[in-house]
């Protein structure tokens, strides 16, 4: 498992900065903006303004089930049945409340999370047997997901956000490719890419070599020279959003088999 514990604190603190950053950045959109569309294809900003408020209820919830020695889930009813109703305001609800209760449900995480201990982090989070959707992790690797909900929606709500924070990119750059080789499930990827092998290339930091074939899908550290079917270089933090489904800031630069370098997004579309 991808050990998170020392860094978890850290994560924590730039969870509770980006989120009172969007908090106040939203409170100061008109409501026929917040109700305009995000760069989220069919998302509106008010969409993801729900989606970000549930993901704090979520992630606080398993957080105090776990400590508890609880299983617990981010949809205990089932993503597919429970999900399109969290990206829409409750019934009776203004834009306001929503974003009212997203800086509520927010500041409750950031209690949740404020006096855990480097153990506590690296508590084991169980789901139930009958609704796995994340796999193996760690309260400490739901602090970055958490992390990576608010730096990429936050983003995604083009209002003008800064860009990823340097802690984001350095811990989930690793942490995601960690992911690709344990949470694979029928909503992710596309099983007729061929098997293939990709060198992602860091021009600021570590190279990764991700391979996909019958086997499953591997990452792992590799030198700049390591042979693969395609080559795809760029900055951590480009290559991190090439990994989650986000248009770069410069142009990727890829070398090798194009029709390989061109599946990437096929196989691994990002969450």
């Amino acid at each position: 498992m991808f050990e998170l514990a020392v860094e978890a604190p850290a994560l924590a603190r730039a969870v509770l900065e980006r989120s009172a950053l969007l908090a106040d950045v939203l409170l100061k959109v008109d409501v026929a903006d917040l109700e305009g569309p995000s760069l989220l294809p069919d998302w509106s900003r008010l969409t993801i303004a729900c989606h970000l408020r549930y993901g704090a209820s979520a992630t606080m919830r398993m957080t105090k089930d776990t400590l508890r020695g609880l299983p617990t889930s981010f949809y205990p009813d089932g993503r597919s049945l429970q999900r399109p109703g969290t990206l829409v305001p409750r019934i009776g609800e203004l834009p306001g409340d929503v974003l009212a209760s997203l800086a509520g449900e927010s500041f409750w995480l950031d209690q949740a999370w404020r006096d855990l201990s480097q153990s506590d982090w690296s508590t084991a989070v169980v789901e139930p047997a009958d609704n796995v959707d994340l796999g193996p992790t760690t309260l400490a690797f739901l602090a970055l997901l958490r992390l990576t909900e608010v730096e990429v929606h936050g983003t995604d709500l083009d209002v003008g956000l800064p860009d990823w924070s340097e802690v984001f990119v350095a811990t989930a750059l690793p942490a995601r490719l960690w992911w690709l080789e344990t949470r694979r499930s029928d909503h992710r990827g596309d099983d007729d890419t061929p098997p293939a092998s990709w060198l992602l290339r860091a021009t600021d930091g570590p190279t990764h070599l991700l391979t996909r074939d019958e086997a499953g899908v591997r990452a792992e550290p590799a030198a700049p020279s390591t042979k693969a079917d395609a080559t795809i270089e760029g900055t951590s933090r480009d290559l991190l959003a090439l990994l989650l489904g986000r248009p770069p800031r410069h142009k990727l630069r890829t070398r090798g088999k194009v029709t390989v370098a061109a599946s990437f997004n096929r196989a691994f579309p990002g969450p």
